[in-house]
């Protein structure tokens, strides 16, 4: 407890952390414009009560309008691979990637999601 008490004061708690999502995919649209990115949320409960005015980190998916444009000339193939986050809230970053006609890797999109399945 004290290692997380720790790692809390250095760099904040979850809350904050995941709080701070929105804030920073709107400060890389700004310093990035051609950056396309979704963050989705949903209604938060405290138990059966839900509470207005607070909303809880459901997903988020960003990409590059590059990163577009060179998937149009991939093979038709891609590749998703993930990296489960382990805290407090779980979740999978996923990252998936092409390749294009000179066998060179493509980035695509990185999403954050709750479980790596189809629906994600």
């Amino acid at each position: 407890m004290a290692k997380q008490k720790e790692i809390a004061q250095k760099y904040s708690d979850w809350e904050e952390s995941y709080n701070k999502v929105a804030k920073l995919l709107q400060a890389l649209q700004i310093c990035c414009p051609r950056i396309i990115c979704d963050l989705r949320t949903i209604p938060y409960y405290d138990g059966n009560l839900m509470i207005h005015d607070y909303d809880q980190f459901d997903k988020v998916f960003w990409t590059f309008s590059p990163c577009v444009e060179a998937f149009k000339h991939c093979k038709p193939f891609i590749f998703v691979d993930g990296m489960h986050l382990y805290g407090k809230y779980s979740s999978v970053l996923l990252i998936t990637v092409a390749q294009d006609s000179n066998s060179n890797i493509i980035l695509v999109v990185f999403v954050i999601v709750e479980s790596k399945t189809m629906e994600s």
